[in-house]
């Protein structure tokens, strides 16, 4: 637990060392709890049940206490996800101040100015009650619905925006013609409407704020609505196209099968008055002598590849008959010490000298 930097305390802002009672350790159980049942990746191979190291998990300033937030806060807004990986590599005060803390104030669970309570500076029962609120809405949201129940609900507050600003029952709310008040007291209404008005030129820059905001919804809603009827526009000239597309591809289909049906009833035609006849004709008639000839021909064709045999061997012993008079002739050196002779010569001398060694045998010694 020494890498979560859980054993540091919270010099000069924290007050969670503080409230170490049973209702503080409890909330941190059930905060713990609901991150396990929402599978929270940060817990994963986290095994700790000691309440006082959970609440210092959660409530200590931490790398791993920021991850589990930024998780949480994309877990209700995925497509905050985006500014979260475009800040990679700030600080964590950066972070919280850019993005966290816009997100818990639109969701009504913190100020804008309670930074102290997501950099973990708070004290802890605080800190636990507004995660267990977040986990709540977490927990409420259906997966991949809430970025569109946020662009939903976006959309349906700017619409009634600009109906808001655009309506005349606002301007005549504003800028009344028949005066509510009693005659008695609409004079020193007067006299404060004017000495405001003289005082305090602040209220004319909103005013003239107001109108361009209001101006500039008007315009954003007018280019929504064209660029919807644009889309539908576009869709219905696609389903056209398709439906034209499949219409032309069955008429294709259609005169193909036509085209395909005249041909076959054209061929039955010729077949039954042309063809029939031949068709229907007895098959040829078969002479008794063909197994006879049939066995003539396997027997010649044996026979001249018999032929062909003995022509190659004749042609082979010609080829071996040659080759051994050309040895027979060919001058041939015997050895170091022998001379240059032919092989019937060498023949010839080595059977004189075998007759004179078998003489000496059979003589014996004298």
């Amino acid at each position: 637990m020494a890498e979560l930097g859980l054993g540091c305390g919270c010099a000069g802002g924290g007050g969670y060392e503080d409230e170490s009672d049973d209702s503080s350790f409890q909330a941190a159980l059930e905060v713990f709890a609901k991150l396990k049942d929402l599978n929270c990746p940060f817990l994963d191979g986290l095994y700790i049940t000691e309440p006082k190291t959970i609440q210092e998990l959660l409530c200590s300033p931490s790398k791993y206490r920021l991850e589990i937030l930024e998780w949480m806060c994309t877990r209700v807004c995925p497509s905050w996800l985006d500014r979260f990986s475009s800040l990679k590599g700030v600080s964590a005060e950066v972070k919280i101040q850019a993005e966290m803390v816009k997100l818990g104030h639109e969701l009504m669970l913190c100020g804008l100015d309670d930074q102290e309570l997501l950099k973990g500076r708070a004290c802890a029962q605080k800190q636990l009650h507004f995660m267990d609120q977040l986990l709540d809405v977490v927990r409420s949201l259906s997966v991949g619905r809430a970025e569109e129940r946020f662009e939903d609900t976006r959309e349906k507050t700017e619409g009634l925006l600009g109906e808001l600003f655009s309506s005349s029952c606002l301007q005549m709310l504003l800028r009344p013609k028949c005066e509510p008040w009693p005659v008695d007291v609409q004079p020193l209404l007067d006299k404060q409407s004017d000495d405001r008005q003289g005082a305090s030129p602040l209220v004319k820059s909103e005013e003239k704020k107001m109108a361009e905001l209001a101006r500039q919804l008007q315009e954003s809603a007018s280019k929504l609505q064209a660029l919807r009827v644009g889309g539908e526009c576009f869709a219905q000239q696609g389903a056209a196209l398709g439906s034209a597309r499949a219409s032309t591809l069955d008429q294709k289909l259609r005169l193909v099968i036509s085209d395909f049906h005249q041909l076959v009833i054209a061929f039955l035609q010729v077949y039954d008055g042309e063809l029939g006849e031949y068709c229907q004709r007895p098959g040829p008639y078969l002479h008794p002598c063909g197994p006879i000839v049939q066995a003539v021909y396997q027997t010649l064709t044996s026979c001249s590849q018999l032929l062909k045999a003995a022509v190659e061997v004749t042609s082979t012993s010609v080829k071996a008959m040659q080759m051994a008079n050309q040895q027979h002739d060919e001058q041939i050196c015997w050895g170091n010490n022998s001379s240059v002779m032919s092989l019937a010569t060498k023949m010839e001398e080595l059977t004189q000298q075998y007759k004179t060694f078998s003489n000496c045998l059979h003589k014996g010694p004298q």
